[in-house]
């Protein structure tokens, strides 16, 4: 049988170094569960320079099938250690238990395992938040485990979990000895265990991660369950990859896990942009004529066959993305990748130089529902070398962004994206502020001269 693995959100430093990571050393917990008597387990580990007189919040973490307590504090690949990483700098409790180890996926005693051991931590310790975070058989618990009891659960990180049981046929010899039968037996278990089913149950931040190409737990059922709560405005970040498999690297883990965190403790969003000096004063111009959208989809310039890690956050906002000319040429064309759910099905895109003076408005025509659109100049731009300018469209009520984008400007031939910026409060005007590096992925057409 191939092992799964499973991770959560709550991790510290690598392998056999978890005090130089931000963590004590590991506290092996044994308790008496209500559910049966039997003792269990779990790992504790306390942050550096713990105070019980003061609140911290705690992230649980579910190991993989074919693991057990161990596994997320001492593995260091790339899920482990981005979770670690993640836990270890917003100063969190991090509990990984066994949750009847080691091929739980989160039937009614590993369930009331879990329950028990959040209540325990609120009796002993000045709880905040509860973060749950876990990969393949922990991504599917993780999930399980909010729609069961979403009032002891203030955020959840699945990566490449699936969230419908019904439908999974892999593990289904762990998977009915943890349930107490198999789907034919008490189907209705199975559905109560499947988040796909219960996406109402979802008011907290969510991330998901997934994997085109993963066969060990296909990713369909958490592309929907992401696709419905973008849709009802929860907050939710969904990052795909279609060309990888059954695994999550550290930069994507990063993302999820502190998205997440920092939406469960209110760190999410940046502060409304305040009115920027030197706004525009004039109005944008009429759209100009423009051929049909509908060239190839995807990318231009700066990001051709590239997908965003958050493909539907929720909000109205002006975004944008500033470049620079760096050899003589024209811009042929504006792109941008529209949001899962989104509703307009047209966007006007604007031209600015860096002055704030509006140069030209295009409208795109024949979107898809989501995905890279485009729309090509009736009659190319000529720009020169030197000259910057931003490339702004209004995002109705969902948006896309990968965080850390602009860590370092993007150099291709004859431009140089320079960073993301947004405005909540001036739509249609110039964006004027940027946040966490983000890419709102935005794009040119662009052809330099010889």
């Amino acid at each position: 049988m191939k092992t799964l693995w499973a991770g959560i959100v709550l991790m510290t430093g690598i392998a056999m170094n978890i005090h130089a990571a931000g963590f004590g050393e590991p506290r092996d917990v044994t308790f008496t569960s209500l559910a049966d008597g039997t003792a269990q387990k779990y790992v504790m580990l306390l942050p550096a320079g713990f105070d019980a007189a003061q609140e911290h919040h705690v992230m649980i973490a579910l190991h993989g099938h074919g693991s057990d307590r161990w596994q997320f504090i001492k593995a260091d690949r790339g899920e482990c250690s981005g979770l670690r990483d993640v836990a270890a700098k917003y100063g969190m409790i991090f509990v990984a238990p066994d949750y009847r180890a080691n091929a739980s996926w989160m039937g009614p005693k590993a369930e009331a395992d879990v329950v028990q051991i959040i209540r325990e931590l609120r009796a002993q310790n000045k709880i905040g938040k509860v973060i749950l975070g876990g990969a393949s058989m922990g991504g599917a618990s993780v999930l399980t485990f909010t729609a069961l009891h979403p009032e002891l659960v203030d955020g959840v990180c699945s990566l490449n979990g699936t969230a419908n049981h019904l439908e999974y046929r892999n593990f289904q010899d762990a998977i009915r000895e943890s349930f107490g039968g198999g789907k034919t037996e008490i189907p209705l278990e199975y559905k109560l265990r499947s988040a796909e089913y219960w996406p109402e149950r979802f008011t907290m931040p969510a991330a998901f991660t997934a994997g085109g190409q993963d066969q060990s737990v296909p990713p369909q059922s958490v592309l929907h369950l992401a696709d419905v709560l973008s849709q009802m405005n929860r907050k939710v970040l969904l990052i795909y990859r279609p060309q990888t498999g059954h695994e999550t690297n550290y930069a994507d883990t990063v993302a999820a896990a502190e998205f997440v965190v920092r939406a469960a403790l209110g760190l999410d969003q940046p502060a409304p942009a305040a009115a920027a000096p030197g706004a525009p004063a004039a109005p944008v111009p009429a759209p100009a004529p423009a051929a049909a959208s509908g060239l190839p989809g995807q990318g231009g310039l700066f990001f051709s066959g590239q997908t965003p890690a958050n493909l539907g956050a929720a909000g109205t906002v002006e975004l944008g993305l500033k470049f620079q000319i760096t050899k003589d040429g024209a811009i042929t064309g504006f792109r941008f990748f529209k949001a899962m759910g989104e509703s307009p099905i047209k966007h006007q895109m604007r031209l600015w130089d860096d002055k704030g003076s509006a140069i030209l408005a295009v409208e795109t025509a024949n979107e898809s529902p989501s995905g890279w659109q485009a729309v090509a100049l009736k009659e190319p731009l000529s720009v020169k070398a030197g000259a910057i300018y931003i490339l702004s469209y209004t995002a109705a009520d969902k948006y896309v962004g990968t965080a850390h984008t602009f860590a370092q400007p993007i150099v291709c031939a004859g431009a140089t994206a320079i960073e993301g910026l947004y405005t909540f409060d001036k739509l249609g005007r110039l964006p004027d502020k940027s946040y966490d590096q983000l890419s709102y992925f935005l794009d040119i057409d662009y052809s330099p001269k010889p």
